[in-house]
Formats: structure tokens, C-alpha cells, sequence
């Protein structure tokens, strides 16, 4: 039989270090989740009205004040779509889920050409980004549109099993504020998944 000597002073300040690490996490996450709220009630979102795509499988949240409208696309890779806009007309936008047989690189690649064709964009920007500790990209860019209004774009991209889910948040380039795409980042941390 083995007799361990452990040194007290050394095991108080293990014990120490491995509370304040603890405590230093716990922190953390409570800050975190202070300044997604402050970030919105700074843009007068005071509460968030929750919605459900495919039947519960995903939920999401949007600003109460909002408008949001679910369309149907018969026949379609667009498997769930709902328009939403604020009240004052500054931000516009979608949420979609597309039930897609190639993988999420792919889908934005083609996406990118197609829009290039049909619209004028420009300043595209592509980042890997990580929503709610998963893999995801946000892409930004400016597009003109037919009456020559530019609008800034951010659209968040993830993947969940062979489904890509999109959120597109539209904005007049002169209405747009510094803090938008932290409030668009926070609405699409809002995404949760259930198990069906």
C-alpha cells in the first residue's frame, strides 16, 4: 500500500486557481448574455417573440414590434420561409431553411454567382463565424437596387444535418447604424434546435 503526502499548501492553491477558473467561466457567460440584451434594448428591442420552423424542429427569435409573415414555396429546396420587417421600414429580411443535397460551401458559392448576375453587390465579404459555439458564416455586402438605393446586406448561414438555415437582415445604406450587425448576430443566436 501507497502513502500519498500531499503538500497543503500547494493543494489550497490548486483548489484556489480551480475555483476562480470556475468562477471566471461563470462570469463570463453571465456578462455575455448582459450585453446581447443591452445591445438590443439600445435599439429599443425590449423583448423577443419566439417562432418555430418544420414543425418545432427549429425555434428562433425575432423583436416582438416586428412583422413577420410565413410564405409557403411549393415544390421548392426552400423548405420554410418567414419575411419579417421593423415597424419603421429601416430592416428587412428572412429567415429560411433549405433542405439542399450539397454541402453549405457549395450552396454559398452558387449563391454568390447567381447573385452577381442578377444584382449589382459589391464590398462581399465572407467570414467563418461561430453561432452558439457551431461552425456558421456571415456574409456581408452592399447591393443597389432597381431604383438605385443601396442597401447593406449581412446574411448568416449554418448547417443542421443536410438542411442549411439562412438569416438575411436588409438595411438602406443610410439608415444603417454601427451596431446592427450585433443585434443581427444576437437574433441568430437566438436559434436553438429540438430533437424530434
Amino acid at each position: 500500500m501507497k502513502i500519498i503526502v500531499l503538500d497543503r499548501k500547494k493543494t489550497k492553491v490548486f483548489i484556489i486557481i480551480l475555483l476562480l477558473m470556475t468562477s471566471m467561466f461563470v462570469f463570463q457567460r453571465v456578462i455575455n448574455n448582459s450585453m446581447k440584451m443591452t445591445s438590443l434594448m439600445q435599439s429599443n428591442i425590449k423583448k423577443l417573440k419566439n417562432y418555430k420552423a418544420l414543425n418545432g424542429e427549429i425555434e428562433y427569435g425575432l423583436p416582438e414590434q416586428w412583422i413577420a409573415e410565413e410564405k409557403k414555396f411549393e415544390g421548392s429546396e426552400i423548405v420554410y420561409h418567414n419575411e419579417f420587417e421593423s415597424r419603421d421600414l429601416k430592416v428587412h429580411g428572412f429567415m429560411q431553411v433549405w433542405d439542399i443535397g450539397y454541402n453549405i460551401k457549395e450552396f454559398l458559392q452558387n449563391s454568390k454567382s447567381i447573385s452577381e448576375k442578377q444584382n449589382k453587390i459589391s464590398d462581399y465579404v465572407m467570414k467563418n463565424i461561430k453561432i452558439n459555439n457551431k461552425p456558421a458564416y456571415c456574409i456581408s455586402y452592399i447591393i443597389k437596387n432597381n431604383q438605385d438605393r443601396l442597401f447593406k446586406c449581412y446574411e448568416y448561414f449554418l448547417n443542421k444535418d443536410d438542411k442549411i438555415i439562412r438569416f438575411s437582415f436588409f438595411v438602406q445604406e443610410d439608415k444603417f447604424k454601427e451596431n446592427m450587425p450585433t443585434i443581427f448576430k444576437n437574433i441568430v443566436e437566438t436559434l436553438k434546435y429540438n430533437k424530434k
